[in-house]
């Protein structure tokens, strides 16, 4: 687009000469008086004003002195362009305002260049502006979300603390129970707060990234089922799940990551919905190319809706769609955020159709891979054994022996107790050092290893390799499961990289404990 210059000039002349000069260049208004720029201005707004000095009615000094009055016109840039000659005028128009002061009879090149040159300076100015004002949004954003933060993960470590507390006086199991309920709900919230906080830092930092696995599709959407069903139970609503029956049993891709956002948004609208309300899981199969999958994810509720203003926040980090609502019905405010930069890492896209009061609608698509085993004979929706827990542990694993690798106490008083009624036998290393150690002095006593990787003395991925390189191990097929606070993914691949064989986040899910032993310790 054409930059925009006013001319104001008493002289039709001079006017005549400045316009042809400028309008292979630019688009060129000329007026006669100072008055009628004003009058003008109300309507157009230029991007730079050539000005005559001496005119009636309002001299060009006047007239910038008027401009910058106004703050909707102060920052226009205005060049003098005048006979007035003398160092006095040209020092006091400069002292006004003013970006240059070009004498008349001017030079073309000269005048050309000038204009050119003061509308760069005026464009970087505007950019450097909007950058900074950008740049104090994102910050006071930042500022907010921080804030935000604190109160979401201090409101549940209150909890945690303060049903601690009423635990420890509580005279009867009943209200002790109570308390540890509500000690076990707190926590869950505080850690999906604190992972959607390790997400966001590795989307800022660009080091989200998936891990593909061959995985059983209807079986990850049970899973998931299985956890939003317990939060429609309690407000009584309806879940409805469609999946296309094209849709293969087995696909390539990240099934975490998947779980993560369809959980997301699953919540979200049971979250949002009132008491009775309607929910659907819509999933189809949009087509198929050489084993390449496209799906088709639809969550769709009977809930509150969603203004235009506020569909527009909702994929923005740092910004909740309304601090009010986010208090009502609580949240970081991330999980969309992650979920759109999820999503796009599978090759798809997110968009939202709601209104306020009709309920709202996520969609998305994703890529995945059509997986190579063989689908089973089981009925469609029939439940795949989503692995057994401790509770049915009962000495499954006596005979076994469990080598724990881990400096702090209470992580192995957990693990042990948790692990007390399966049968297995744990001994405790409390440093990479002394694992190392025991290993060497009995190289066939132990059927797997559990090893922390941060620890004095010796860390667990230097520990790991000099086991490996042990000439007694070199024929003992020996399990070594990282079970860490280190979940990113280049940490796991960190751990592989030193010859573990699969990997443990912490805190410790124990149905995945039990899936791990039971996939390297039989």
């Amino acid at each position: 687009m054409q930059k925009i210059i006013f001319v104001v000039d008493d002289s039709i002349t001079n006017l005549s000469i400045a316009e042809e000069t400028l309008e292979k260049h630019y688009s060129v208004i000329t007026m006669t008086s100072a008055i009628k720029m004003f009058v003008i201005l109300d309507k157009i707004m230029p991007d730079l004003i050539l000005m005559d000095v001496a005119m009636p009615e309002m001299s060009g000094f006047d007239a910038i002195k008027q401009l910058k009055a106004r703050n909707l016109y102060a920052e226009i840039p205005v060049i003098f362009l005048t006979a007035l000659t003398d160092s006095y005028n040209e020092a006091y128009g400069i002292e006004l305002g003013a970006v240059d002061f070009i004498t008349k009879p001017f030079s073309e090149p000269v005048l050309l260049h000038r204009i050119k040159h003061h509308l760069d300076i005026d464009e970087l100015i505007r950019e450097r502006t909007e950058r900074l004002e950008q740049a104090n949004v994102a910050s006071r954003a930042k500022s907010d979300y921080l804030s935000n933060m604190s109160h979401d993960m201090r409101t549940p470590l209150n909890a945690i603390i303060g049903m601690t507390a009423i635990g420890k006086k509580a005279d009867n199991i009943e209200e002790k129970n109570r308390a540890l309920t509500k000690i076990g709900d707190a926590s869950s919230h505080l850690l999906g707060v604190i992972n959607d906080v390790l997400d966001m830092a590795k989307i800022e930092a660009n080091k989200l990234g998936l891990t593909y696995t061959e995985y059983d599709f209807e079986r990850m959407l049970q899973k998931v089922m299985t956890v939003v069903n317990f939060r429609a139970d309690e407000k009584q609503q309806i879940l409805t799940v469609n999946v296309d029956k094209n849709i293969p049993q087995f696909i390539i891709g990240d099934e975490q990551r998947l779980t993560q956002v369809i959980t997301n948004l699953m919540s979200n609208a049971t979250k949002f919905t009132p008491q009775g309300g309607n929910i659907r899981l819509d999933v189809s199969l949009l087509g198929e190319t050489d084993d390449n999958c496209e799906l088709r994810i639809e969550v769709a509720d009977s809930g509150i809706g969603i203004s235009p203003e506020q569909q527009k926040k909702l994929f923005h980090p740092f910004v909740q769609a309304e601090s009010a609502t986010s208090r009502e019905y609580g949240g970081t405010g991330l999980g969309l955020v992650i979920s759109k930069r999820i999503i796009e890492l599978m090759g798809g896209m997110i968009w939202i159709e709601s209104k306020i009061g009709k309920g709202a609608k996520f969609i998305f698509t994703i890529k995945v891979r059509r997986g190579k085993k063989n689908s089973t004979n089981e009925c469609p929706g029939a439940a795949r054994d989503n692995g057994k827990g401790t509770e049915d542990a009962n000495d499954e694993f006596a005979g076994k022996k469990l080598l724990l690798a881990e400096d702090l106490e209470i992580n192995r008083e957990v693990l042990i107790t948790l692990l007390e009624n399966t049968g297995i036998e744990i001994d405790c290393a409390c440093d990479g050092h002394e694992a190392l150690e025991m290993i060497t002095s009995a190289p066939d006593k132990y059927n797997i290893v559990f090893m922390d990787v941060q620890m004095p003395k010796m860390d667990g991925h230097e520990s790991t390799r000099r086991i490996r390189a042990l000439p007694a191990m070199q024929n003992v097929d020996l399990p070594i499961i990282a079970m860490t606070g280190n979940v990113f993914k280049e940490d796991i691949e960190a751990c592989l990289s030193a010859g573990m064989d699969d990997h443990l986040g912490k805190p410790l899910d124990i149905d995945r404990v039990m899936e791990i032993l039971r996939k390297y310790s039989n």
